[in-house]
């Protein structure tokens, strides 16, 4: 397993750089958390990307992540969840 796809509710980033740097990153956090389906990658690559951490089962992951989907609202990204068997982590 290379990575782990999650959904967290989170303020949606763009890059790295984080919202103190890049504009598009500056305008998703002004928008406020929101819940994402994002894949955790278990080893850094080549890519910058930003680092979050999550847990899965009892263990404590922090590592770098994409965002896949912002979620319009929860009741969509519970049946995402569901068709997918994909977690959802609230906090």
């Amino acid at each position: 397993m290379d990575s782990v796809k999650i959904i967290k509710k989170m303020v949606p980033i763009h890059c790295a750089r984080g919202p103190n740097v890049c504009e598009k990153c500056k305008t998703l956090k002004l928008e406020g958390k929101k819940l994402c389906l994002i894949e955790v990658f278990l080893k850094g690559g080549n890519v910058a990307r930003p680092i979050t951490e999550i847990y899965v089962g009892c263990r404590r992951i922090v590592g770098e992540f994409d965002i896949l989907k912002i979620f319009d609202d929860n009741e969509s990204a519970l049946k995402y969840s569901r068709n997918h068997k994909i977690d959802i982590q609230l906090d």
